[in-house]
């Protein structure tokens, strides 16, 4: 009898004792989590800023929300209780020992998420700031093309206007979509450069195209970039400012896009219910008249929209854009990028663009 009230005892608190010896998991849960909210913080971005996008398009003024901190903090704790107690004499045959067995385990996951609304100054910086040139060119040193970033971020260069969605626009939207795809040209060639110099003993960026490469082979995108600009054709050395026209004829004058005014640009575009535009609720979409590869495209749909790159639920209508939308996709991303720019600090020196000659 003895032996078997052991035998049972231990069958009991082996297996508990065990659990508490695994209980650090501390160290494994660092993988899981950082992924999952690092994958969920993100999916969350893309959902705000569509949903900001458009709410632009209704005329409902933006909010944004920033996840400025998460502190998860885990608990477990395990307890085993063994009690037993042998009587002697033995009163009788079934009363001679009184065993027990307790315990308890409990765990705690405590996630504390922080969110900080965008207002105020840091509201105006970020969205009714027009993006810093230096912060456009050095997008385009990392390797974006140039006729991308300029499509997105410039409003005019040298006093072409870049307003794919303006009928009015005419032969100004044709020439600027001639001059960023020249430029892409050159670019793609691969022997372009952009590096800090002395201008003036003033530190600049400076884009070069190098020397090494056959002139003739591109002589007719730098003519078209010249003529387009009216720049001084004598020269490879453009100093580039900030405004809507240049003041004398070795600059380019380059009048930048707030984040503001690319939401809106995309706003524009959103394919909007056509019952919604009869009820009022939002003016219908205006024609695009520029590249389509510049045109970000957000549908809308009552059905929830399958395979999808992000999408958001507003006045009772599914907005998305398509997951095997390459240049939506691309251009959405590109917005992120532009948003976590205007956080940071940019140094105000003008940048230089040379263009071989």
């Amino acid at each position: 009898m003895k032996k078997y009230a052991l035998l049972k005892a231990a069958i009991i608190v082996f297996p508990v004792i065990l659990l508490c010896g695994c209980a650090s998991f501390g160290p494994r849960t660092i993988s899981p989590d950082r992924i999952e909210y690092i994958q969920e913080i993100g999916e969350s971005w893309k959902k705000q800023m569509l949903l900001n996008i458009v709410k632009l398009r209704y005329f409902d003024p933006p909010t944004f929300l920033d996840v400025s901190s998460i502190i998860n903090q885990y608990g477990m704790e395990n307890q085993v209780n063994a009690d037993m107690r042998w009587y002697w004499p033995i009163p009788s045959a079934s009363s001679g020992y009184n065993s027990g067995v307790g315990g308890y385990s409990r765990y705690s996951d405590k996630p504390t998420i922080t969110y900080t609304p965008l207002s105020g100054q840091k509201f105006t910086k970020n969205l009714l700031t027009p993006i810093p040139p230096a912060a456009v060119v050095s997008l385009i040193q990392s390797g974006w093309p140039i006729d991308m970033i300029f499509a997105l971020t410039v409003k005019t260069v040298n006093g072409v206007t870049n307003s794919p969605r303006e009928k009015d626009s005419g032969n100004d939207q044709k020439d600027f979509n001639r001059l960023v795809l020249a430029m892409r040209t050159v670019q793609r060639a691969g022997v372009t450069d952009i590096r800090l110099e002395k201008v003036n003993d003033k530190e600049a960026v400076v884009f070069v195209i190098s020397d090494a490469v056959n002139k003739e082979m591109y002589r007719e995108e730098t003519e078209t970039i010249r003529g387009i600009l009216k720049i001084n054709p004598g020269i490879s050395s453009y100093k580039i400012v900030f405004g809507a026209l240049s003041k004398q004829d070795d600059e380019i004058a380059l009048l930048t896009r707030s984040m503001l005014e690319i939401m809106l640009e995309m706003g524009a575009m959103v394919e909007v219910p056509a019952d919604h535009v009869a009820e009022k609720r939002v003016k219908e979409t205006v024609p695009f008249f520029g590249e389509e590869w510049m045109r970000t495209r957000i549908h809308s749909s009552r059905d929830k929209p399958a395979d999808v790159f992000t999408a958001i639920r507003y006045q009772d209508y599914w907005f998305w854009i398509d997951n095997k939308d390459i240049d939506s996709k691309r251009n959405f991303a590109l917005l992120m990028i532009f948003l976590s720019l205007t956080e940071s600090e940019q140094k105000a020196s003008a940048p230089v663009l040379t263009i071989g000659g």
